[in-house]
């Protein structure tokens, strides 16, 4: 079904899973450490058991509602969280933002529910595709990073709204 469409976000997989077990098995390996070279219970372990609350609030903040995935099908994408997908068509989109100077780079969506008695928004968001690995685009006048696959949503959902606006 996906192999013509083009693929604008990438993995969350590492961010998700692989970073977050390296840093638990640090912190574990440090506080064991702790407790071996203390000969018992010391105030030091308290330190990477504030690292771990730390991370888990962190990554969770981070990452909370981020696809897996998300095709580019010319007039919709298509999200996919695990084994469930969602299609969002850009005439629904109300709002594209994309924070560029956290870790990581993420744009959301805001969207508008249709509907007489639903008129509530909700977000979706996705870790876009970087133009280059180390740097991405800097733009040293704005003092931001760019996106190029950004800007091009944001002249894409306009474009959209723009249509849906003439045919409705």
């Amino acid at each position: 079904m996906q192999q013509d469409a083009r693929i604008i976000s990438r993995s969350a997989v590492f961010s998700r899973r692989v970073f977050p077990a390296i840093w638990l098995i640090f912190t574990s390996l440090m506080t064991l450490s702790f407790l071996y070279h203390a000969g018992g219970f010391t105030i030091a372990v308290f330190i990477p058991l504030g690292m771990i609350v730390f991370m888990a609030h962190s990554f969770k903040k981070a990452y909370a509602g981020v696809a897996n995935c998300v095709y580019d099908n010319g007039d919709s994408l298509t999200f996919v969280y695990g084994k469930e997908r969602e299609i969002v068509y850009l005439k629904d989109v109300m709002n594209v933002n994309y924070q560029s100077m956290v870790s990581p780079d993420k744009v959301t969506l805001t969207l508008r529910r249709s509907g007489a008695e639903n008129t509530s928004t909700r977000e979706v968001a996705f870790l876009p595709t970087r133009t280059n690995w180390n740097t991405g685009d800097i733009s040293f006048k704005t003092f931001r990073r760019e996106n190029r696959l950004f800007e091009e949503l944001v002249e894409r959902v306009d474009t959209a709204r723009r249509h849906d606006d003439k045919t409705g």
